[in-house]
């Protein structure tokens, strides 16, 4: 199906790319990512899985500048309070904050593991005594590769905009609104395959009820249903019939 895919990205509507959330959250706060030559990386986008993951990166190190400023300001406050007090304080101010559910645990900082997280959580007591004291500023001894640490649940979180609409033993399918796309992450958080829908050719897309129309699409692509999987394109209106037939010629459909 390669060669579908770059027809389908070559043929994107771009109109709306220019606007989405993600771009300007991108643009607004990609300046986040030099205050740690570790997190320059993810400056470097070369397609829109990329900026996915620089914003995760980017709300990841939002998370942590608020859980120090809380906890440090908490402890300050209410120093005459018990441990425990301050802690449910904590609890309540970092509740509305992105965070990914892992192993039945709030992972709020990916670029850490889980026992750093667990400090930040629930022992942030600890943040006082070594090793924790340096969390704050120096805590380069502390980083991990997120995508590698936490693979394709990083994506199946609240630090994304990504929907899970199917899944197989070895990748999951997102949609994305913004980009009116289909992420195929596979279980290793690495990207598999962008499917870009509603081409510029379309005079006006429908998308209502989108999910439900992309779920037999994405059981095609499991099934690898070539046929199928051109003909839904067409079919529930995802792409034009310019699209749909120029597919057609090169994958000799029809």
């Amino acid at each position: 199906m390669g060669s579908l895919f770059d027809i389908l990205e070559k043929e994107r509507n771009k109109k709306y790319y220019k606007y989405s959330e993600e771009i300007s959250f991108f643009n607004k706060f990609k300046g986040m990512l030099k205050i740690n030559p570790y997190f320059l990386k993810y400056l470097d986008c070369e397609n829109d899985f990329d900026i996915i993951k620089a914003n995760i990166i980017i709300k990841a190190i939002i998370n942590k500048e608020e859980l120090d400023k809380i906890i440090e300001d908490t402890y300050l406050k209410y120093d005459k309070s018990s441990i425990n007090e301050i802690k449910d304080l904590i609890k309540e101010q970092v509740s509305d904050l992105p965070y990914i559910d892992y192993e039945n645990f709030k992972v709020y900082i990916p670029f850490f593991n889980k026992a750093t997280n667990f400090v930040y959580s629930v022992e942030n007591e600890k943040k006082k005594e070594f090793p924790y004291i340096d969390l704050t500023k120096k805590y380069e001894p502390f980083l991990v590769e997120p995508f590698e640490t936490y693979s394709v649940d990083l994506f199946n979180s609240l630090f994304t905009q990504l929907v899970k609409i199917d899944e197989s033993r070895t990748s999951i399918a997102f949609y994305h609104y913004d980009f009116n796309a289909i992420f195929i992450i596979n279980r290793q958080g690495t990207l598999d395959n962008i499917i870009y829908l509603f081409d510029k050719y379309l005079k006006n897309p429908h998308k209502y009820n989108i999910i439900e129309r992309i779920k037999p699409l994405t059981r095609a692509y499991y099934n690898n249903d070539l046929a199928e999987f051109v003909n839904l394109l067409y079919k529930n209106g995802f792409v034009s019939y310019y699209v749909f037939r120029k597919i057609c010629k090169v994958k000799k459909i029809l």
